[in-house]
Parts: structure tokens; C-alpha cells; sequence
């Protein structure tokens, strides 16, 4: 049975690590001031760089999307191509 060696491999790692995390002594660390500033102002650059890139692509998502539409009504339609080229009266 190849579940129970799975199931006693991840016991054991589960196992091992646990400890190892309860063990974890409290860090001190220090942030200059100035950092927060220049990460803030880097995030704003990727935030608004990936929305304009987004509302530049938008029309060929959006032509994408009525593709993808138009084929999958074109597949899962009901009606037969006898009842289209068929005349009304």
C-alpha cells in the first residue's frame, strides 16, 4: 500500500519540523524610515504600470471574450443548418 508510506513520510516531516518552529527565538530588526517611502513609491509604479497596460490591452480582451462567445453559441447552439437555410412563410 503506497498511501500508508505516504501518510508515515509526512508524519515524520510534520514531526520534524514542528519543533523546530516552537523553537524560533523573537528577532529585532530595524526599518529605516526612508524604506517605507521608496517601497510605497515602487509599488505605486507596478500598481499603476500594470493598470494602464490593462486598459491598453482591454479591447483585445474584450474582442477576445465576444470571440470566445460567438464560438461557443456557434457549438452549442440548437438549431440545425436545416432549419437555417430553410425558407420562412
Amino acid at each position: 500500500m503506497n498511501i500508508g508510506r505516504r501518510k508515515g513520510k509526512f508524519t515524520a516531516l510534520l514531526l520534524s519540523i514542528l519543533p523546530g518552529s516552537a523553537m524560533i527565538s523573537p528577532v529585532e530588526a530595524y526599518v529605516d524610515p526612508g524604506t517605507t517611502g521608496l517601497i510605497s513609491q515602487l509599488l505605486y509604479v507596478l500598481f499603476y504600470g500594470a493598470l494602464g497596460v490593462f486598459f491598453f490591452c482591454f479591447r483585445y480582451i474584450k474582442e477576445l471574450v465576444a470571440n470566445g462567445r460567438a464560438y461557443l453559441a456557434k457549438i452549442f447552439s440548437r438549431r440545425t443548418d436545416s432549419r437555417d437555410s430553410a425558407p420562412r412563410s
